[in-house]
Parts: structure tokens; sequence; C-alpha cells
């Protein structure tokens, strides 16, 4: 079993395997429409991805996080930098919410991972809720991840 990590406000703190927040809006690596659990190699890169895509709000504004510990099936297929698409770190997401298109359509494995694009040493987890082994991922850990106040100064 592989440990990975899932950072999300505390308003869907009680679902913390949804899609349905990917499924809605899309995401990077899957468009509208089609649900993935997006998760991190590390809980540092969830805080990162997290107050990357924060909306522009003051410190006190900023809403309470989770991080919650999965464990997963060592089902999984990692791309290095080099097998992703020269458009990988694109601010639009048009082109990426298409390169996974099989997978999305007919998962082989349960999980991708691929390196982000604010941190590439580290990688996204893609889960496909429909997959076989999607119903072995567990909830081992949860605990509330403060957001130090040094990590937003100046932003607003």
């Amino acid at each position: 079993m592989l440990t990975v990590y899932r950072l999300i406000r505390d308003k869907y703190r009680g679902e913390p395997l949804s899609v349905e927040g990917s499924r809605l809006f899309g995401g990077r690596w899957n468009p509208k429409g089609t649900g993935v659990l997006y998760a991190t190699s590390t809980p540092e890169l969830g805080l990162i991805e997290s107050l990357a895509h924060a909306p522009g709000v003051r410190y006190e504004e900023l809403p309470t996080y989770w991080v919650f510990s999965l464990e997963m099936p060592e089902d999984i297929r990692y791309f290095s930098r080099e097998e992703l698409p020269d458009y990988w770190q694109d601010e639009t997401y048009d082109r990426t919410q298409v390169w996974l298109s099989q997978w999305l359509a007919k998962p082989d494995q349960l999980a991708v991972a691929i390196p982000s694009v604010l941190f590439s040493l580290s990688y996204n987890i893609l889960l496909h809720h429909g997959h076989s082994l999607f119903g072995q991922v567990r909830v081992v850990g949860q605990e509330i991840q403060p957001v130090d106040r040094r990590l937003w100064r100046g932003r607003h």
C-alpha cells in the first residue's frame, strides 16, 4: 500500500474521497464532466497546490484546510517530466485536460502520478474513481493544516 495526501477545505472534510468538485469544474488533467480524485505525493505539496488556487482573500479569510492521509493500492503509473507534452505547464488547461483522455475513459491503472507544475520534484496523484481498486482507498489520518501567516504575507 502507498500513502498519498489530500488537502481540502473544511466545508468538504466530510467527503474526502469525493470527485464531485473535479467533475463539476475540471482541473489541469481532467475536463468538466469527468471526476478524478486529486491527491499529492507529500502533504507539503498539497498545501502549496491549495494556496496557489486560493481565492484572492486576506489571510484572515482563508478557509480552514484539512490534510487527509490516504492509503491506496500501489497500482500507479508515474510520468516523468520528459514524458509530458510540451504544454504541460500551460496556464490554461484546455490542452492538458485531454492529454489523459484514454486513461480517463478506460482506466487501466488506479492512479497516475504527474509532476507538479509548482514543484516538479513532487507528484500530483490522480486516482480514478471508476477503477475497480478505488474501493480499497482508505482514509488513515486527518488533521487540520494551519496556514502559517508567512506563506500569505504580501498577497493581501
